[in-house]
């Protein structure tokens, strides 16, 4: 399941070993490989561009105090996503975010970034339960194998979640877009 990273399963495997080994600048290659994915999905889960940076740092930062127990061992990047999402579960319960006040309407005539605004608010109005599984699966392209390790759930639970997740989703979008002007 790992070896669909091609060339970055190679380069992880490598960035590990330098880092168990006490190369700190090898942190820099696996930022490169995952840093950008981790801030996607931080920035999905807190909508917030300041805390999703944040979130981004703090997770390297633990790769970094953990690096003498890392291993090679394919199971780095569900490792990796956990992390930033407690971070992010840690941030959301410090204060409450939100990406707009109800009172405001997005006034942009760009439909693409309107129905983006739309369907990120329609996620975070369902459960948690059904946005962690949509976003891992869905927006970050993890298998149900590694959103299910990610989550610290089986795989058939997940696969029940996102199949719920998006049902409620597409009932959700189906009403917001019926309204749309």
């Amino acid at each position: 399941m790992f070896d669909l990273m091609g060339d970055d399963s190679f380069l992880e495997r490598r960035y590990l070993k330098a880092l168990a080994e006490g190369d700190t600048s090898a942190l820099e290659g696996l930022h490169a490989l995952y840093g950008e994915r981790i801030f996607r999905y931080a920035y999905r889960m807190l909508g917030n561009r300041t805390d999703a940076e944040d979130a981004t740092s703090e997770t390297f930062l633990r790769v970094l105090r953990r690096a003498h127990e890392l291993k090679a061992d394919g199971a780095f990047r569900t490792w990796l996503f956990r992390i930033a999402r407690n971070l992010c579960i840690d941030k959301m319960r410090q204060h409450k975010l939100l990406e707009l006040p109800p009172e405001a309407h997005y006034t942009g005539t760009e439909e693409k970034s309107a129905l983006r605004v739309t369907v990120q608010q329609a996620l975070k109005d369902l459960p948690q339960e059904y946005q962690d599984p949509l976003r891992l699966c869905d927006l970050e392209d993890l298998s149900a194998k590694e959103a299910a390790q990610v989550l610290d759930i089986s795989v058939p639970a997940l696969k029940s979640r996102l199949y719920r997740g998006r049902r409620a989703l597409r009932d959700k979008l189906g009403s917001t877009l019926d309204r749309r002007p």
